[in-house]
């Protein structure tokens, strides 16, 4: 059956990384996708007068998989209404994942290889503020129902991905009542599993994480810890334009790169897109389309250890020269 893939261009360098990434795709999936396009952000607002339209809601409920790349924010809008995290909110996307390998032996440190899950901040963990005369205050709200679910879909996609196991970082020194909850959930919904478990400090994690790689296999955190493990991943493996990232749920998800649009970047034609172009491999996993996603992840680590990368990562390609050579090596596949 084909898959409906609908892509989202967005702000800044989101058109570009995202053209890049539709391109391998159809050249990885062969007739088995079905490309839609629709407006979100600043390039919506000035076609519709809205950042998030109706017309983009129908297309992303109706699809297999959304293709974004993102969006720059209303500086006057709270950070709660980016149009993207906003439709991740009502598709119930309630995961983050996120996977952290190096390309090549030149990039990166050796022996990492990290899926780091973490929960959807608008789903799991809510955080209000009031300001006052005398400070700030925060009130910090988990929900035990979004902490089983999440935990839940880290032993699916971790059984899935052949791990081994599973590590849950907290600050319970910090809130002993709130990241305990979350503790004791992981411990409920995975005792008993096929995964080794354990819980750490993420400060410590994060130590171990950079002295050890291969020590961490899979870890599962809220989005305040995990977005920094994130950072320290990315850092690992050569950066953010090189770290895929999926939100997930039980029926589609929204893949885009880790960086953001970037406007600066714009049009230089020298922008990386392997975050994209790896986010869309993500995209065919999540679809039960495991080969076309290998291929891509086999295609690009070889035009790494080739040499034709963008100036980033200390080559010379274009983001098309890195395109085409990603999809030439797709297409000796297909001749192999």
């Amino acid at each position: 059956m084909t898959k409906k893939i609908l892509v989202l261009p967005g702000d800044g360098i989101g058109p570009e990384v995202t053209y890049s990434a539709v391109s391998v795709m159809k050249q990885a999936a062969k007739g088995k996708i079905e490309i839609f396009y629709g407006d979100i952000g600043q390039s919506a607002f000035v076609k519709t007068s809205e950042y998030l339209p109706a017309d983009t809601i129908d297309l992303a409920t109706d699809a297999d998989a959304i293709i974004a790349g993102g969006v720059i924010e209303n500086p006057s809008s709270r950070a709660g209404q980016n149009p993207i995290r906003v439709l991740k909110k009502q598709l119930n996307l309630y995961s983050v994942v996120r996977k952290f390998f190096p390309l090549c032996k030149e990039i990166g440190i050796p022996g990492v290889d990290l899926l780091l899950i973490t929960g959807n901040p608008d789903t799991l963990l809510s955080i209000q503020e009031t300001e006052s005369l005398d400070g700030v205050n925060s009130h910090r709200f988990l929900s035990a129902v979004s902490c089983k679910r999440l935990f839940q879909k880290t032993a699916r996609l971790s059984s899935t991905m052949n791990r081994k196991k599973i590590t849950c970082t907290h600050r319970m020194c910090m809130f002993p009542s709130l990241d305990r909850m979350f503790v004791e959930y992981f411990y409920k919904e995975l005792a008993g599993s096929e995964f080794l478990i354990e819980d750490m400090e993420v400060e410590v994690a994060a130590s171990e994480l950079v002295k050890n790689p291969p020590s961490m296999d899979v870890i599962v955190s809220t989005d305040i810890y995990g977005t920094v493990l994130a950072g320290v991943a990315a850092g690992m493996v050569g950066g953010s334009y090189l770290t895929p990232v999926g939100s997930i749920g039980d029926n589609s998800g929204l893949f885009e790169p880790m960086h953001g649009p970037n406007p600066t970047l714009a049009k230089e034609g020298t922008v990386n897109p392997t975050s994209a172009i790896l986010s869309a491999a993500m995209a065919f996993d999540n679809m039960g389309m495991p080969m076309e996603a290998e291929k891509i992840r086999k295609a690009v680590r070889h035009v790494y250890s080739n040499g034709t990368i963008t100036p980033d990562v200390g080559g010379k390609a274009t983001t098309k020269e890195f395109t085409n050579s990603v999809i030439s090596a797709l297409e000796k596949m297909y001749e192999g």
